[in-house]
């Protein structure tokens, strides 16, 4: 449940980041913050040692995931001046603690629990969202095109959280983090090779760096 309640904070944060402008400012800022706490948690806290590549290649994954998730300069939009950047910042940092203790707390669960776990962290991070939406006076409705596209994104999102409670069991919590959290790379793949988007020099530097970095973390 704890683990839910980061989810939801981070989501709420998330979008209210974004809808803010800055997004070149806002997805690089939480990513690196979720990805940093649970490493610094796992190397101060659970005692976690990783090897010395596994720990050059955490290193190297910090700037890949700076550069991959900053946008293109063309297609940027003007991010907001003075007070609401930095509230954008704020709630970015806010969204990287909460999608930390997501991590985390999830990293804990023991084994033989099932699925139970996974079940009770979607309904702790619904219950938390819909308060929130409460507290707004948010409209409730959505269309059948949202509402599937909703649906869809949330089954995705159950499924990563299957797939990052199997890597924990098997990996640091550490090395699966810095794992899962370069995630922004696999958009810019696919929008490179199926939308024949182009790309910047900054973002293919980024993929470069993911990528010796993942090879980095699997040898070790």
């Amino acid at each position: 449940m704890l683990s839910g309640a980061g989810t939801g904070i981070g989501v709420a944060f998330l979008y209210r980041a974004l809808a803010k402008g800055a997004m070149s400012i806002v997805v690089p800022v939480s990513d690196v913050t979720t990805v940093a706490l649970p490493v610094l948690a796992g190397l101060a806290l659970l005692g976690e040692r990783p090897t010395a590549l596994a720990l050059v290649g955490i290193a190297a994954a910090f700037p890949a995931l700076w550069l991959v998730s900053r946008g293109p300069e063309s297609v940027r939009p003007p991010g907001p001046a003075g007070g609401r950047r930095s509230s954008a910042v704020a709630d970015a940092l806010v969204a990287g603690v909460g999608f930390a203790v997501q991590f985390l707390a999830m990293a804990r669960v023991p084994e033989g629990t099932g699925l139970w776990p996974v079940a009770a962290s979607r309904v702790a991070s619904v219950v938390l969202i819909s308060g929130l939406l409460a507290g707004q006076g948010a409209p409730w409705g959505l269309r059948s095109r949202q509402a599937a596209a909703a649906a869809g994104a949330g089954a995705l999102g159950t499924l990563a959280i299957l797939l990052y409670l199997a890597a924990t069991r098997q990996q640091l919590v550490a090395v699966a983090n810095v794992l899962a959290a370069l995630y922004p790379a696999v958009p810019v793949l696919l929008a490179m090779v199926f939308l024949r988007e182009r790309t910047t020099a900054a973002r293919t530097l980024g993929l470069l760096r993911a990528a010796a970095a993942i090879a980095l973390i699997a040898l070790a």
